[in-house]
């Protein structure tokens, strides 16, 4: 049971990612009550070395558009609570979302939790994070434009990264830690076409290295138990993807057979009051603007459901 004295925020904001940040925005200005609720600060967005593709800006980092994020929230006094998201259910007429050892109510949740990548886990990676390490090739494959680059994995993510930096460079490695490349057929035989693609199967990274920026990586061949270094510029990371939705959800949430949130264009799920928001979902592309814009398209819809229940309203909104 409630107890009378919680005060429920209007809305309640999973992830602070693009689609998160954007959408807390748009609350803040509906003068709405809001808490974000997320693990860090800029999501995927922060990881990319270089984006070239956000309107206003012909080039810039990921760690500066994400300060650029920060500046805005800040401008609107939105409150963010540090910490991890672990279930969602809902008591009577509130949401209720439980993050580390707290509890908070509120009459609305946008979900934007995104999806992380799978780390390698080896020394060096996260130092040389956006400075030569990346995990999103469709974001950051022209900054690497004639220079060697190495690509870590053997599924269809790994295959499309190479695809993606064959436009740019003519020296890519692939480490992959399997006997074969696996992905989709046609996509790996256009690839293993490409001259210049060298792969390593049976193999991992052991160490990322350099000094401002990647210079190496050391290679662990798994057979062998042998070293041996590549000089590398960039290192795609594409060995797979956490989902946002380990959170645990509501039953009447229906996920895809990728655990990706099914969402209507208006960013609804399948439970009402309950919205969803960037790669979290199914949208078919995972890209820092489409994620943003569905931040926005998502609070205009959940601040309409909130128009709707005037019995929690009392007025406040016109």
């Amino acid at each position: 049971m409630l107890k009378a004295s919680i005060v429920p925020y209007d809305c309640i904001i999973i992830g602070a990612g693009p689609a998160g940040i954007t959408a807390s925005i748009y609350l803040a200005r509906k003068n709405l009550d809001i808490l974000v609720i997320t693990e860090n600060l800029g999501g995927q967005a922060a990881l990319s070395s270089s984006i070239e593709n956000w309107i206003g800006y012909k080039l810039i980092t990921g760690p500066e558009l994400v300060k650029k994020f920060e500046e805005h929230m800040k401008a609107f006094k939105i409150v963010l609570a540090y910490g991890n998201a672990k279930e969602i259910g809902k008591i009577k007429e509130l949401f209720y979302v439980k993050a580390d050892n707290k509890t908070y109510f509120a009459k609305s949740v946008i979900i934007a939790s995104g999806k992380r990548h799978v780390p390698l886990n080896v020394p060096g990676e996260k130092k040389f994070t956006a400075r030569g390490v990346t995990y999103c090739a469709i974001c950051d494959a022209p900054v690497f434009k004639g220079l060697p680059v190495v690509v870590v994995g053997g599924g269809n993510s790994a295959l499309d990264a190479m695809l993606q930096l064959s436009k740019f460079t003519k020296e890519i490695y692939v480490v992959n830690n399997t006997q074969n490349l696996g992905g989709d057929e046609l996509i790996r035989e256009k690839v293993l076409k490409l001259p210049y693609v060298k792969v390593f199967n049976n193999c991992k990274i052991a160490a990322v290295k350099g000094d401002k920026f990647v210079k190496s990586v050391d290679v662990l061949n798994l057979v062998t138990k042998k070293k041996f270094g590549l000089k590398v510029r960039g290192v795609f990371v594409e060995i797979g993807l956490f989902s946002g939705t380990e959170i645990k959800l509501p039953k009447e949430m229906k996920l895809n057979q990728r655990k990706e949130i099914i969402t209507d264009k208006g960013c609804k799920t399948s439970m009402p009051g309950i919205f969803a928001a960037g790669d979290v979902t199914d949208i078919t592309y995972k890209q820092i603007i489409i994620a943003a814009g569905e931040g926005a398209l998502a609070a205009l819809s959940a601040y309409d459901y909130l128009k709707s229940k005037k019995e929690f309203l009392n007025g406040k909104y016109k």
